[in-house]
This record gives structure tokens, C-alpha cells and sequence, in this order.
């Protein structure tokens, strides 16, 4: 279906699932390891493609970073949030084709996704903010440290968008279908 939509339909949907991460990155700011902006970003990816999944969740990063009361994250912390969201945007333009989202395989799958997605994630803001924190000369020595003290918050972040993905996604989709709204071909 995602074929048979002009190129204006594509950008507004897009567009669309770009704010609606911002917005749930917003709304979620001040539970830690708990957000939908990862799960938003893979419906985007189901509904507009592995593209403009990839466009989705790289300019939701950026944006909600930019509008961060703290300040922006960092290099080389920003560009590896931005990472992490354009694979989740990517995971679910590539899941999205045919019915691979539908039923209780579907919830597998979903909750396999936001498993992958999410833990891939975590690496690389871990990396990222070890490299911050110890600078270059002290990477190697002190990253397990940096990873160690993340572990429970990355297992709370992972297992938590595990669970959303598994529970959310094949009705959202399903919902969306019926709508008219199609997904990836």
C-alpha cells in the first residue's frame, strides 16, 4: 500500500510519526528507561518504509535533543542516539512487509524487535557516553565500568520496550491497516 500513496502523503505521514515521537519523547521525559519514542518510531518505519523509518527516527533524536531543557546531548552522543532510532525506524520498515506483525507471531516478532532494537540502542549511548566520560586515552580501561554502572537501567529500558512491543504493535498495526493506512508492501 505504501506504494500507491503520492510522494505529499508519504511526507505528511512521515512528518506525522516524526511528531508524534517528539511529542511522546516530551511526554515521557521524566519517567527514566520508560519511553515510547522507540516504539513510535517503528510503527513510523512499518507505515512509511525502511527509509523514511530511518528519516523518522534520526530527526526525533534530533529534534528532541535540540529541544532538551538540559542542552543537547553531545557528540559523540547525539549522532549515536540518532543511530539507534533511524535502526528502530529501519527494523520497522523491514518487519512491516506482508503480515509479519499480526497475531501471536506477530506479538513474537514485535517484542523480538523492540528486544533487538532497544539493546542495540543502549550499546551505542553506552559507547558513546564512556567515550565522553573517559575520553579517548581511557576507553579501553574504563568502558565495562561505564556499562556496568548502566546494566540495570539499560535491563529496565530493554525488558520495558520488550513488553510495549509486544503488547502494542500488532494491534496498532492491524488498526492502521484496517484504517487504510497500509504499511509497507
Amino acid at each position: 500500500m505504501a506504494g500507491k500513496r503520492t510522494p505529499q502523503s508519504r511526507i505528511v505521514l512521515a512528518a506525522l510519526f516524526t511528531a508524534i515521537g517528539v511529542s511522546l519523547g516530551r511526554l515521557m521525559a521524566g519517567i527514566p528507561n520508560v519511553e515510547l519514542v522507540t516504539l513510535s518510531v517503528f510503527i513510523g518505519g512499518v507505515f512509511c518504509g525502511m527509509r523514511a523509518g530511518a528519516a523518522i527516527g534520526a530527526l526525533v533524536m534530533l529534534v528532541h535533543s535540540l529541544l532538551n531543557p538540559l542542552g543537547p546531548a553531545p557528540p559523540p552522543l547525539l549522532p549515536a542516539q540518532m543511530t539507534g532510532f533511524a535502526l528502530a525506524g529501519i527494523a520497522g520498515g523491514f518487519l512491516g512487509r506482508g503480515s509479519r506483525l499480526s497475531g501471536a507471531r506477530g506479538a513474537l516478532a514485535a517484542g523480538a524487535a523492540g528486544f533487538a532494537v532497544t539493546l542495540v540502542y543502549d550499546v551505542l549511548t553506552t559507547l558513546a557516553t564512556a567515550f565522553i566520560a573517559l575520553g579517548a586515552a581511557g576507553f579501553a580501561r574504563g568502558v565495562w565500568g561505564v556499562a556496568a554502572a548502566g546494566l540495570v537501567f539499560a535491563a529496565i529500558h530493554v525488558g520495558v520496550n520488550t513488553a510495549l512491543f509486544a503488547v502494542a504493535v500488532p494491534p496498532v498495526v492491524a488498526a492502521g491497516r484496517a484504517a487504510g493506512a497500509g504499511g509497507t508492501a
